[in-house]
Parts: C-alpha cells; structure tokens; sequence
C-alpha cells in the first residue's frame, strides 16, 4: 500500500496496470455495484414492502435492526471487539489474508506503520535479556579471525543483490530444455552454492535495509532517521578496513531515498542508471521504467575493479528480473519450456516464457561477471558473492509443503584459488541459511579481525560450532534442521520432506517460540539501540 509513494509511483501503477485486469474489474465492480442500488431505487419507488407501521412499532424496529448491526460488527458482547487476532482462522496465512475487509486492513497497516517508522531510547536490560533468549549471547558485535593472508592481501569482494532470484523458479532448471542458468552454469556447480536459503523479506526494500543498515524498518532510509548516521553497516566494516565502498543500482538511487541516505552509511562512490547511461549509452535501449539492464551494471563494476589502485567493496543492485520482464533486445534466450510453469503463474505461454527468458538473462549475466573477473589476472583476486532478494513473487505456491520454497533464494559465494588456499574453509551443501549470515561469511573470508555487527548470523563456510546460530530467519518462517515453522501471526511447525519442503505438521515447542518471539524483538530493539540509544 506505501509502496505507491515510496516506490516509483509511475512505474509502480504501471506494474499494476499490468499485471491486473484494472478496466474489466471497474466495469464489474460498477456493474455489481449498480444492480442492488436499481433493486433498492425500485422497492422504494413501487412501494414493495410497505408496511402500515405506527410510529412506536417502526422506531423498535429501527432500533433493533442497527443494534444488532453494531452487535454483529462488533463479533462480541462480553469480551474485546474483534480485532487483528481475530483474522487468523487457519493455518495458512494467504486464508488468514483474505479475512479483514478492505478499510480494517488499511487501518491496521497504517498502526503497524505508525509504531514503524518512530524510534525510542531503549533499555539496556531488555536487550541483554532478548540477546540471551535469542542468541544465548550478551554482545551484537562480534570478531573474524586473525589470518595474516588477509591482512597483507586485501581482495576485492563485490555482493549482488539479484532481483527476484528466487529458489521457487530454480528448481525448474533443467540444463538441456529448461535452462535458468545460463553462463552461471558452471559456478553453481563449482563454487559455494547454498541452496536451503531464505530471503528475509518478500521485498527489495526490506531486503536493502536489512542487510544494508540492520533495519527491520524497511523506510528507514525514509524515517525520522534519514540522517542519522548508523555505525556498523558493511559499508563501515569494510571502510574500516582500507576498502573503498561503492554502490551501484541499474535503477534510479532516488528510490527510497538511498542517493542521500548511502553516503551517511559509509557509501563511497554511488553510481545508477543515470551515470551508467552517461559510460554505456548503448544501454539506452534496454531503458525500461525500473531502470536499465543488468549487464550494464556489471560491466560498470568489472570497469572500476580494473581502474581502483585501493581493494574494493561494490555492492550491485540489480533490477531486469522484474514485471514487465523486459528483455533487451539483442539477449538471445534458448533452451526456454513455458509450459514448466502452467497453472503456477501467467494466462498464456508467452507471458511465461518472458519470465523464464529474463530469470535466464539475469543469471547469465550474472554468470558472465564472474568469468570476466576470473578470466583477467588484474583482478582476478575477487571474492563476489549474490543471493536474491527475494523468491519470484505471484508463483502458486503448494501450501503447507511449500512454506520454506516460496520464501527461498539461493546464496553464492565465488572464491578465487589463491585466496581459497588461505581460507579454512568447510562446505555442507545441505546448511541452513538466511540473509543475516549473507555479511558474517563474507566478513570471515575477506577482512582480518573486523569487528561487526551479527544478528545471528554465522560463517556459512565454517564447521558449525554455534547451533543457537543454526537457523533461516523470513519474516514469515522459520527453519532449523528440525522443520519450519510458520510464524506471520499464529504458530505453525511443519516437518521436513526433503531440501526444501515439508510435509507432516506437529506443535511448535514453547522453548521454540519464545526464541522466535525474542529474536524478532530484539530487531527491532536493536535499530531502536543504534539511533537513540540507551534509556537514562
């Protein structure tokens, strides 16, 4: 609902336009809407129901009709009106969804808003209690390892955020007839390809904020807070560190703010579609109303990797895998089976294939990054990594089974020979993981003794030694290795069938949920610490 304001309104209404039958639904609503009015104009006017009532027997009437009207509205007499706990009438969230009328909805988004976007000085002894609940810990910051490698050697690490890369498409790739991989074939085969992954939200915004600024707000960058200045952003860690920070979007940085809210987080160097067309005006052709392609931006990053005399920290924004799914021109898909996604998303086989085709294009380019940096000795010491944002959104999802899939992304992680051959690493194909672990890893394979800021996050390429880290955290599930538990507003547990769905449901432990509950508290009684501080 915000989201027509904060994002790019056009392009927002456009999508809408799109993707939503807007015209037929008025004529319909208007038609439906017209017929009980004409019935009611003909009752009155023909005189259907008159009744010789006096004045008494009309006023009771009257009376009794609006109180029962009140009553039932009310849903209750002798306890609480019915409210937003009221909604949750089933173990699936999208019937939960569906309760609230249209003006309750808005009225609860708009509370939920409110108690958002204000910050408050927060007690001391409450986080440390939360810390402990969560995380059995009594510190947010934490230390990598010493490793005099590191310390002599500092890589350049380049972090991609892919729009809608999502784990729900992927696991129709098929290399010979439905191939989603493109040239990043080879490195999800060779590298570290986490696939048990989840996003942290279903949105690019909250996504951002989270692992940009440690923000459950996802209009922080919006807020009261816009120029407050956080102090353990990655970008900071890596500043820190001797690390020139830069930002690039294929998109407009003015969305949520982020041209003037960056650079107070420790951003460097910002570069969108703006100063991307200025260096490629050839991306000019691919212009859509979300940005420009996604290769463009990659061939920006590979440009000043080349040109930087200092070790580098780029993080890449992309934005092509995105309704309308436009896909440049001169990119020939191949190797495309529309009919992998009938009755799970689109009305025809050619909207479907646009999906395939730019989740392909995406990932190819993605792919061909890599090879570019691999393949150029002046660079080649570069760690990049990338995981989606968020799973690709208006997919049928199969539910329960499919609780943890719709929510899941994959998570890679590039490391060149020479800097894996100084690394201690471990890699279990089957961990579990989310985006709060995307920067602990990183931080533990780039930079030597940094002090950083950790959610309950873990280094995913170490032997784990910390299960009270061993945990994917959404903002609608939950997963460990003993199943995922829907958490949106009442509790649900679901047992594993396999990588990446469940099956069997069985109750969720008390211990269980009160780590849950404290753990999403202690989000926000964080960001609440780092703007305002302690109460005096």
């Amino acid at each position: 609902m915000f989201g027509l304001l904060e994002d790019q309104t056009q392009a927002v209404l456009k999508n809408i336009y799109e993707e939503v039958p807007v015209i037929s639904l008025f004529f319909l609503t208007s038609i439906v809407s017209i017929l009980p009015s004409l019935l009611v104009y003909q009752a009155i006017y023909y005189n259907w129901f008159h009744a010789n009532l006096s004045v008494i027997t009309f006023s009771i009437l009257a009376s009794f009709s609006i109180l029962s009207m009140l009553a039932l509205a009310r849903g209750t007499l002798f306890s609480l009106p019915l409210g937003k706990a009221h909604a949750q009438v089933s173990s699936l969230n999208i019937i939960n969804k569906m309760i609230p009328n249209g003006i309750v909805a808005i009225e609860w988004a708009l509370k939920d808003r409110k108690r958002e976007i204000s910050f408050s000085a927060v007690s001391e002894e409450e986080g440390l209690k939360l810390m402990q609940l969560a995380l059995n810990k009594n510190s947010l910051l934490d230390t990598t390892e010493k490793n005099a490698f590191l310390e002599q050697n500092s890589p350049h690490v380049v972090f991609a955020l892919m729009e809608s890369f999502g784990t729900n498409i992927l696991v129709l790739d098929e290399p010979d007839t439905n191939d989603l991989l493109g040239k990043l074939r080879p490195y999800v085969k060779n590298s570290f390809f986490f696939k048990r992954f989840l996003s942290i939200s279903g949105g690019t915004a909250p996504t951002l904020a989270s692992l940009f600024f440690h923000s459950p707000i996802q209009n922080i960058s919006q807020s009261v807070a816009q120029k407050t200045a956080l102090s353990h952003t990655p970008f900071q860690i890596y500043k820190k560190k001797g690390y020139k920070t830069i930002f690039i979007t294929s998109g407009n940085v003015m969305w949520r703010n982020l041209g003037n809210y960056l650079p107070l987080q420790g951003v460097d160097e910002i570069y969108d579609q703006n100063s991307i067309l200025d260096l490629y005006p050839e991306a000019r052709n691919t212009l859509s109303y979300w940005g420009i392609a996604d290769e463009f931006a990659f061939s920006l990053a590979e440009k000043l990797l080349q040109e930087s005399i200092q070790p580098l920290f780029v993080s890449i924004l992309t934005i092509t895998n995105h309704p309308p799914y436009q896909l440049p021109k001169h990119y020939d898909a191949r190797n495309i089976q529309p009919d992998c996604l009938k009755d799970k998303l689109g009305n025809s086989d050619q909207e479907r294939e646009k999906v395939l085709k730019t989740y392909q294009y995406a990932t190819n380019a993605l792919g061909n990054f890599i090879s570019n940096i691999d393949n150029n000795p002046n660079i080649s010491s570069t760690i990049i990594a990338a995981t989606g944002d968020h799973h690709l959104r208006g997919v049928n999802a199969r539910l329960p089974e499919e609780y943890f899939l719709m929510n899941a992304v994959p998570f890679l992680i590039h490391i060149p020979e020479n800097i894996k051959s100084k690394l201690s690493l471990h890699f279990d194909q089957n961990v579990i993981g989310s985006h709060k672990d995307v920067f602990p890893t990183l931080y533990e394979i780039s930079l030597s003794e940094a002090e950083y800021w950790n959610l309950g996050g873990r280094n995913l390429l170490k032997a784990s030694d910390n299960n009270f880290n061993a945990f994917a955290y959404n903002e609608n599930v939950w997963a460990d290795s003993t199943g995922v538990v829907c958490h949106y507003e009442n509790y649900s547990k679901y047992l594993w069938k396999d990588d990446l769905l469940t099956n069997n449901s069985i109750d969720v432990p008390q211990e269980q949920i009160e780590k849950i509950n404290a753990y999403k508290k202690l989000l926000f009684w964080q960001i609440n610490y780092q703007i305002k501080g302690y109460k005096h």
